[in-house]
């Protein structure tokens, strides 16, 4: 039994008639006719009755018809989603400055498994992912809040938000810093310092509350400057303790990742974020497991 051969009891069936089947299957009659008894032969079963009233299922060429209605539609079904598979989709990622690096380490990890997959990583301030957001212009973002600040947005009715990975402050040197092997750092020894910032509300909160006696060296929207002047030994840098995790430097030890004290660690909470009107498909699900995993390593 071949595919071609349920489909044409199936076309009998559906016009009660051989001459009619074949004429739709632009086979001669006799080569139909001929297709459908070495089907009844194959199987020991006679699937059509034969008479003036034309070519009627017997009671076991029904079960034969069902049983074909269903590979059919496997068969079908197989080939939409192997259709799916291969065409390219677009998956839209925002995500804060911070976590760009590891952002695109998940990149690497899912496209392994993703090739067909084209993921646009877009760097965004806090505001402006949560706007994104709400008019759909993204997938998914990944950021730091705290929770004060999602629950007093008033975004219940747009985004929903989890908390994937609690995260602390630190203070990324190069190996030219006198700060280089100190296991913490307090705003007292960064009296002086120059410091280097990524230009958002976060951040300038952050220097404000902790570190008013610092040298402000320059802000930057563009977080591979920031690295550049630290790895220059121009300036530190307020990071989190998993931005630069994976980095070539860290792992080399050309640059250190030092926690910053005052007088404990001070926490920030990251989260996935996206929109509750507009399901989340399997692929920024994938992604999100991704990034959940490579922060908990």
């Amino acid at each position: 039994m071949n595919i071609e051969q349920i489909k044409y009891i199936l076309e009998v069936s559906k016009e009660g008639s051989i001459t009619k089947a074949a004429e739709r299957l632009h086979l001669s009659p006799s080569a139909l006719s001929q297709s459908i008894t070495q089907l009844e032969k194959e199987l020991g079963v006679t699937i059509f009755s034969r008479s003036r009233k034309g070519t009627i299922p017997t009671s076991e060429g029904k079960k034969v018809l069902n049983r074909g209605h269903e590979m059919i539609h496997s068969l079908e079904k197989l080939y939409k989603e192997i259709s799916i598979d291969k065409e390219e989709k677009l998956l839209k990622i925002g995500c804060s400055p911070s976590i760009t690096y590891l952002v695109y380490d998940a990149f690497v990890l899912f496209y392994e498994d993703h090739s067909n997959v084209k993921v646009e990583i877009i760097e965004l301030d806090q505001d402006e992912i949560l706007s994104r957001l709400i008019h759909g212009d993204i997938d998914l973002a990944f950021s730091p809040f705290s929770e004060e600040e999602l629950s007093g947005l008033r975004i219940s009715d747009f985004l929903d938000y989890q908390l994937i990975y609690t995260g602390y402050a630190c203070l990324c040197a190069s190996k030219h810093s006198p700060l280089f092997l100190k296991d913490f750092v307090t705003p007292e020894d960064l009296k002086g310092e120059k410091v280097v910032m990524y230009n958002s509300k976060r951040s300038n909160h952050f220097v404000n509350s902790y570190l008013p006696g610092a040298s402000l060296l320059f802000t930057t929207n563009n977080i591979g400057v920031l690295k550049s002047a630290i790895f220059d030994g121009h300036a530190s840098c307020l990071v989190y303790n998993f931005t630069f995790k994976n980095h070539m430097d860290v792992k080399k030890g050309n640059l250190a990742i030092i926690p910053f004290m005052n007088p404990g660690k001070i926490l920030n909470y990251f989260w996935v974020i996206y929109n509750r009107n507009k399901e989340l498909s399997y692929e920024a699900q994938e992604f999100q497991k991704k990034i959940i995993q490579l922060l908990n390593e």
